[in-house]
């Protein structure tokens, strides 16, 4: 019996079908961070600025020439350590002339004669099994395969045309002749009107969604062909209720209605699948008619018609033949294999090969069997030009190039005067694209040839012929030559074309086409012909690789082969070691040298152009197999050689020698082989023991493989830009084409390990070291999620042990840094379960809903899903920052009536964050662990992964005793789990009165971390907000001490309730900062990003200084823009007295700046600088006052600049109390502490005691802060703006304290109530 990973490993191994495609790159190595396929190009040219640095030493690394022989010879001579070696240099590849050909090589044989169709789709314009229905009546080899187990199976093509949005509407139904069946449902209003479908964008023109019925319409149409097969008395099916026992899906299942799913298949001779079809054509209206009416809830059923599509890609069938008889065999092929009255449309994928040998010479044809065979021989390919040729009078050669004087038939095709001799066992040469100059091709003006009738369609209007859009597709590290893919053919076959679509088109005057052309708008005809794409790559490509999954090297097998040492599961473990047993039989790129070491290897240049066929254009005497083959397909094959299209492309052909060729690809990638061997050789032991690779050294192999794949394929999609971009790889792969590594990537040789990179060197993709990983999709695919989580995060443990990140967790000691950015990296592991559990569940319950089928389920259903997909998205999705909450809420819950309640908690638990960090500890440890239970889940990457982080953690915990460790442990969980904003966690059902509780945890039971807090001084923003789920996440974060809070969105009457949390505003961190330019200074002044950084890693809201600051930037956050004021309200004449100037600067009122400056709008910007102001000026220790007291008379330039543009300075300070005046200077700014001075200690513990009193006065006391900081006017004008209680200054009185502190003269304002108020009002 075989594992669920051993099956996902087989069925990696073995894709769907699918049309070959240069785009197209295996699942195991399709990368999550590609480099656009389009910079492959561009880097061919284009020096690029501004990306992403590689690193300092890139630009300073000399270049050297290596000759392609040079590898050749390596690779002769097996030298492992040299071509290792080579991965270090940074080099430029030069071909060796001795290995190539020029294009117009007169010893080169030139050939495009023999020719493929390599895919086929067909699209029924009618109800019906038209697509699969043979041009016969009777056919005793006929059969076709019915399986309707195949409702996951997606519809491949990329290129063709459907008529209709294949989103939702594409049904697998089985296997007919070497082609795949489908019923597509198509839009009913595509049938009627076929200028809809003929509008309807093409395959590669348009992404669509995942083509796969629902579960609810994939059932109907179940039911409805299980209906039609039952009435064939033929048949063994019977069917016992139409539609089911109850309009409730969930009550019945489709085998207890019907028999269909008895036998794996259902086999259909030709009589049987004629009378389906009929049944199909007769009963489906009515069928629709009579269905339940929740059936047709959604609109879907009444409004879509199955029709047939036949599928047939990768075949490499030789068509167009030479011969004459089997050219005729072939044409009563096609005109047998179906009847093409009601076929819409039919793409095809056409291609040629093109093939050269060296001749060894050249013997004349005589002149008298060219004149045997051709009637008139003429000078030109040129219709319009050409003239007739006497041969007597016109010699084979030109007497000074020596070169052939060409000759043409009456078709415009050369006709060859010589006949190349080759040696016995000569082979052809490989032929590639030259990348550089392909697209000239694609944007040539084609000179218009009256003879060819040419149609200004073509020309004008045509979608095939817009402007190109080419990729190109290097291989074997070549760089300028390999493969190339268009979404339009050459401009050389317009002429063509046009000449096709005259000869087979609708004549507009005939009286039996009016009815058709009614069909269209203004009668305009849509064309019969149509080129959708092409692509050219050496046939070499699809031998080896005849689907992207199928190539020995693309499947990163190493790497999954070492990554697998880290399998925790049996099924893990049982995969690990079938990838070990293949690799141990031979590498994959040894299996490569194998398949190409045989002497009949392709190496022909394939030309595939892809065209569609619109048939309802189609003359009805040529609408048939006959016709379309004799006057389409095969003219459309044989155009290559044409001289007018093949003399176009010669000069754009890259010719290697056999000897050359495909061994190319060995020689250059040796370097990247040896290495990877060198590397399995060493760890292959090791993981036979039982031991593990170093993290690091998986991910190096992994980027070996990717570049090898690359080397093969030329697809940028391969290239994981976050690792392979800081290690040079991207940079060297398309710059200069060969792999070159940084040089903190280090090779050894044995018996040392291979490859080693120190932890401080690896690549990170966030300032909390998460190292940057190229082998995730190997792992997940090979092993599942939950091993590749567990590897990532044992990975990402070790390098925060090797390197702390910078300015994470600064305000604790080493130890407990360490042990907090481990516990993070475990519960981003535990919060990406949550996510996974979630979105399971919803995505599962929104099914249901659907498949009920109301209207308001529907709605419902699409609501959750969208709060979902927000969820998923949110950065915190535990917390409440970014709408976290709000978002959980309205996907969870199944009623939207419900959203006001919050997240349902029916156990009526509450627990704290020490407790969520002392449950993950008992489960966790080493010894006798608690069972796992909720929070945790069982399944999840989460579990293992915490087991590890323990491990780690436990070197920095304290040693004296077992229960201090523990306490240290949990106090890091804590700590990571603030961090991280987990604020709400999954929890058990509540106990039910039978049967044992359940302690799993589910995504409809949550828990909060949280105390409650006295609700009575949370007050509504005065921006309502609008809806339940959002006014339920709002509640929640009032009732949370640990939640996040936004300090705009409160009001000041509830400032008291949030101030002292543990949690700080969501505004008061660096990112709302806008740094610019400006984050860096030249010299030795501290950057701004220094003193900001300093003060939000070094800010401890239990101190009092910082307490003040932060209320003061919260303050003014609020009076925005009134931080200045006009020069007309300064004190006439010099004020001298530091009493009376303080006294008059703080008189001042406050207004917005009269030049109207930009940037004192936004309050989080004050509620981070006001602060951040504030402590770097007052503690001795910032890098503001150290740089003071180094000598210089001013705080750096950058700093001034940026606070004094917002009004920050120290005329702010004065103003709100905070710094006294000293000297009229002052008004200029001054220096620093010279013209101004700050409180004294105790003046501070005095203000601070002062603050703390008004706090603790829920009703006056933010009034009362806003009259200490502004003045007693500006307070009452706040209070009536910001929903805060005020004293009104005409019923109070106003008093001096006459006592006045050591250090400061300034009289203090109290506000003394008058006996007489009788209420308080509320502005």
């Amino acid at each position: 019996m075989v594992s669920d990973s051993a099956d996902r490993f087989l069925s990696n191994a073995i894709e769907e079908s699918s049309p070959f495609n240069l785009d197209d790159v295996p699942s195991t190595v399709e990368s999550d961070d590609p480099v656009p396929q389009e910079e492959v190009f561009h880097s061919m040219f284009i020096a690029r600025e501004g990306q992403e640095t590689t690193g300092r030493t890139w630009e300073q690394t000399p270049v050297c020439t290596l000759s392609l022989s040079t590898f050749e010879k390596v690779f002769r001579k097996k030298d492992k350590a040299t071509a290792v070696n080579l991965l270090l240099r940074r080099a430029n590849l030069r071909i060796d002339s001795h290995l190539t050909f020029a294009p117009d090589h007169h010893m080169l044989l030139w050939d495009a004669s023999t020719h493929f169709l390599d895919f086929v789709l067909v699209v029924s314009g009618a109800i019906g099994l038209h697509a699969f229905l043979p041009n016969t009546i009777s056919d005793h080899t006929f059969s076709v395969s019915l399986n309707f187990r195949l409702h996951n199976k997606q519809f491949k093509p990329k290129f063709g045309k459907l008529g209709f949005d294949p989103t939702g509407a594409m049904m697998p139904i089985g296997t007919g002749a070497s082609c795949e069946l489908w019923l597509g449902f198509c839009p009913l209003t595509h049938i009627e009107d076929p200028s809809l479908a003929d509008e309807t964008p093409l395959l590669n023109a348009k992404k669509h969604g995942e083509t796969r019925l629902s579960a609810r319409h994939y059932r109907m149409a179940v039911m409805f062909i299980a209906s039609a097969l039952a009435q064939i008395s033929s048949m063994p099916i019977h069917i016992m209720h139409t539609y089911g026992t109850d309009e409730d899906f969930k009550q019945w299942t489709v085998k207890e209605v019907t028999n269909l799913y008895d036998q794996p298949t259902v086999d259909l001779r030709l009589e049987d699948l004629q009378a389906l079809h009929r049944y199909i054509v007769s009963d489906w209206d009515e069928w629709v008619h009579n269905a339940p009416a929740s059936w047709k809830n959604d609109g879907w059923l009444q409004s879509r018609v199955p029709l047939s599509i036949a599928c047939r890609y990768g075949q490499n069938q030789a068509i167009a033949s030479l011969d004459p008889t089997a050219r005729g065999v072939e044409e009563a092929n096609w005109q047998a294999e179906r009847q093409y009255t009601n076929i819409r449309y039919m793409s095809v994928a056409i291609a040629t090969d093109l093939t050269c040998k060296p001749v060894s010479r050249w013997e004349k044809i005589p002149e008298d069997e060219l004149l045997e065979a051709h009637d008139v021989i003429y000078d030109s390919p040129n219709l319009s030009l050409r003239q007739p040729v006497n041969l007597e009078d016109f010699p084979s050669r030109d007497p000074d190039t020596q070169k052939e004087n060409n000759i043409y038939d009456k078709n415009g095709r050369r006709i060859p005067r010589f006949d190349g001799l080759c040696s016995p066992n000569v082979k052809p040469c490989g032929v590639l694209i030259n990348l550089e100059t392909i697209t000239e091709l694609f944007s040539a003006m084609i000179t218009e040839d009256d003879d060819m009738a040419l149609d200004p369609d073509i020309v004008m209007d045509d979608d095939n012929f817009r402007i190109p859009r080419v990729n190109v597709y290097p291989q074997a590290f070549l760089r300028k030559y390999g493969h190339v893919q268009c979404n339009t053919v050459l401009p050389h076959f317009a002429p063509f074309i046009s000449k096709i679509r005259n000869a087979v088109s609708r004549d507009t005057a005939s009286d039996d086409d009016l009815d058709y052309f009614n069909d269209f708008p203004n009668g305009l005809m849509p064309p019969v012909l149509l080129a959708s794409g092409c692509q050219f790559y050496n046939e070499i490509s699809h031998r080896i690789r005849p689907s992207a999954a199928l190539h020995d090297v693309q499947q990163g097998r190493i790497t999954s082969a070492l990554s697998g040492a880290y399998a925790a599961t049996r099924n893990a473990q049982t995969a690990h070691k079938m990838v070990l047993r293949e690799c141990g039989l031979l590498l994959p790129h040894q299996r490569y040298d194998n398949k190409i070491d045989v002497n009949d290897i392709p190496r022909a240049l394939r030309l595939e152009n892809i065209y569609i066929f619109q048939l309802d254009s189609m003359k009805s005497t040529k609408r048939n197999g006959s016709s379309i083959y004799k006057d389409m397909v095969v003219p459309l094959a044989s155009y290559w050689s044409h001289p007018t299209i093949f003399e176009a492309i010669r000069p754009h052909l890259f010719v290697l020698t056999a000897e050359a060729f495909p061994h190319v690809y060995q020689w250059t990638t040796y370097p990247i082989t040896s290495l990877l061997e060198r590397i399995w050789e060493h760890f292959l032991p090791v993981i036979t023991k039982g031991g593990k690779p170093a993290p690091q050294v998986v991910e190096i192999c992994s980027v070996l493989e990717r570049a090898l794949a690359y080397a093969h394929t030329g697809n940028a999609k391969v290239i994981a830009t976050s690792l392979m971009r800081p290690l040079w790889l991207v940079k060297s792969l398309l710059e200069q084409g060969l792999p070159t590594f940084a040089p903190s990537v280090r090779f050894s040789n044995a018996p040392c390990i291979p490859v080693a990179i120190s932890p401080a060197d690896w690549p990170t993709i966030t300032n909390m070291n998460v190292p940057a990983i190229a082998s995730k999709r190997s792992q997940m695919l090979t092993y599942g999620n939950d091993h590749f989580e567990a590897y990532k995060a044992e990975f990402h443990i070790q390098l925060s042990v090797n390197q702390l990140a910078s300015n994470t967790f600064k305000r604790y000691n080493s130890n407990v840094r360490h042990a907090a950015i481990i516990a993070v990296v475990a519960l981003q592991v535990y919060i990406a379960d949550v996510k996974t559990l979630v979105a399971g569940a919803v995505v599962a319950a929104c099914n249901v809903i659907e498949t009920e089928g109301a209207v308001d389920g529907q709605l419902h259903a699409s609501q959750r899903r969208k709060g979902l997909r927000k969820w998923l998205a949110t950065t915190h999705p535990l917390g409440y920052v970014d709408k976290g909450y709000e978002h959980l809420v309205s996907c969870i819950l199944p009623e939207s009536t419900a959203h006001h309640e919050g997240l349902p908690n029916p156990t009526k638990d509450k627990l704290s964050v020490h407790d969520f960090a002392r449950l993950i500890c008992e489960m966790s440890r080493g010894t006798d662990p608690v069972t796992i239970a909720a929070p945790l889940i069982f399944n999840g990457g989460s579990t293992p992964v915490f087991r590890i982080a323990m491990t780690y953690m436990r070197k920095y915990a304290p040693q004296d005793s077992p229960k201090s460790s523990e306490r240290f442990l949990q106090e890091a969980f804590i700590i990571a789990a603030n961090h991280l904003h987990i604020n709400n966690i999954p929890w058990h059902r509540a106990a039910g009165s039978r049967g044992r509780r359940s302690r799993k945890p589910v995504f409809d039971s949550w828990v909060n971390l949280g105390k409650a807090i006295d609700l009575q001084g949370i007050e509504r923003h005065h921006t309502q907000l609008g809806n339940a789920a959002a006014d339920a996440s709002q509640r929640a974060q009032a009732t949370d001490t640990r939640a996040a809070w936004s300090a705009e969105l409160i009001t000041l009457q509830s400032l008291a309730n949030y101030i002292l949390r543990s949690r700080l505003p969501d505004e008061f961190a660096i990112e709302s900062i806008e740094l610019g330019s400006a984050s860096s200074t030249a010299g030795s002044e501290p950057s701004l990003k220094t003193i900001y950084e300093w003060v939000f890693a070094n800010f401890d809201i239990n101190k009092p200084l910082h307490q003040i600051a932060l209320i003061a930037g919260i303050y003014v956050s609020r009076i925005l823009p009134d931080l200045f004021f006009a020069d007309s309200d300064k004190p006439q004449g010099n004020v001298t007295n530091p009493i009376m100037l303080t006294k008059a600067i703080r008189a001042l009122p406050w207004k917005p700046n009269h030049k109207g400056r930009k940037g004192c709008k936004l309050p989080s910007q004050f509620i981070a600088m006001v602060p951040a102001y504030i402590i770097a000026v007052y503690t001795p220790t910032s890098p503001l006052r150290i740089h003071l007291r180094s000598g210089n008379k001013s705080f750096p330039t950058v700093w001034n600049s940026k606070n004094s543009a917002k009004g920050i300075g120290s005329l702010l300070l004065v103003r709100l109390g905070l710094a006294n005046a000293l000297s009229h200077r002052i008004w200029k700014g001054g220096p620093p502490l010279v013209h101004w001075k700050l409180l004294s200690p105790e003046d501070l513990t005095v203000k601070h005691r002062e603050i703390s009193a008004c706090l603790a006065d829920r009703q006056y006391g933010p009034f009362r802060i806003a009259v200490i900081l502004f003045g007693i006017d500006k307070a009452v004008s706040l209070g009536r703006t910001s929903q805060t209680y005020t004293i009104n200054p005409a019923i109070a009185s106003i008093k001096t304290d006459k006592h006045m502190s050591r250090a400061d003269s300034e009289d203090e304002v109290e506000i003394v109530e008058v006996k007489t108020v009788k209420r308080a009002r509320l502005y």
